[in-house]
């Protein structure tokens, strides 16, 4: 018989790589030297502003979340509840198949807590993209981990310059030059809504697919494919704030990293 311990720490391990995978929007470059800033053309600069204004309409998502990880020949399948909330809060509860949580993660601008359940111990530490770094192994704020989950392209908040791409078989696109890279964004031609998302020129160069009730997320190289899906989401519903909160009983061991 399976110890079911041991399926406890699988899922948990599966749970971190889903979102290793997701903290990829946020890749770090290896530039030596920075470029000079250039002026963002004007189609440019609109583009920007129809983004960041689709973003500015979301408020929360609730979902029952299906989270599928291939990775080194393995397939991993978590279902749990994701609840999003504008512009910096989420809460994830991977469930067993009887109910109960086995792993809870909760953020927010401040502090991003990771419960492990079965093994009554619980992480702390500062919602900065370094903590994330520290967790998850890349460099991730709050706010962009939530946008990617609500299926919006944050563009960055300073680049260095910015170019409008002839459309192809995905459609017309924005490519803007970073301190981290090359962020490309994809627009429906006919919405203005952003379809796909890709990042070059850091350590591990990925790919963000926004589909209908959720994303694709997978690596360039082809070796980390996650896929997000929603069952039944509620957007904009405007859900109690509380049940973002997560208090973590007594008796579990807290690490403080604060």
């Amino acid at each position: 018989m399976t110890d079911p311990r041991l399926s406890s720490r699988s899922r948990l391990a599966s749970l971190r790589r889903a979102f290793l995978a997701l903290s990829l929007i946020a890749l770090a470059g290896g530039c030596t030297s920075l470029p000079p800033r250039q002026p963002l053309p004007p189609e440019v600069l609109t583009a920007r502003a129809e983004l960041e204004a689709r973003w500015q309409e979301f408020r929360d998502l609730r979902s029952l979340t299906d989270i599928t990880i291939r990775r080194s020949g393995r397939t991993d399948r978590l279902s749990g509840v994701l609840l999003l909330r504008a512009p910096a809060s989420l809460r994830f509860e991977a469930l067993t198949p009887f109910g109960p949580p086995i792993l809870v993660v909760a953020s927010d601008a401040e502090t991003v807590t990771l419960w492990e359940v079965a093994q009554e111990r619980a992480y702390l530490a500062r919602a900065t993209p370094e903590a994330t770094r520290r967790w998850l192994g890349l460099a991730l704020g709050s706010e962009d981990l939530v946008a990617l989950l609500a299926g919006y392209a944050l563009p960055p908040r300073d680049p260095f310059s910015g170019t409008m791409v002839p459309p192809d078989d995905i459609g017309p696109s924005v490519a803007f030059e970073t301190a981290d890279g090359r962020q490309r964004i994809w627009l429906d031609a006919t919405t203005g809504d952003a379809r796909q998302v890709e990042w070059t020129g850091g350590s591990q160069p990925a790919r963000a697919v926004f589909v209908a009730n959720g994303v694709h997320l997978s690596t360039l190289d082809g070796k980390l494919d996650v896929t997000v899906a929603y069952r039944d989401p509620q957007r904009n519903s405007g859900f109690d704030p509380s049940l973002l909160t997560l208090t973590v009983p007594q008796g579990v061991k807290i690490v403080d990293f604060r």
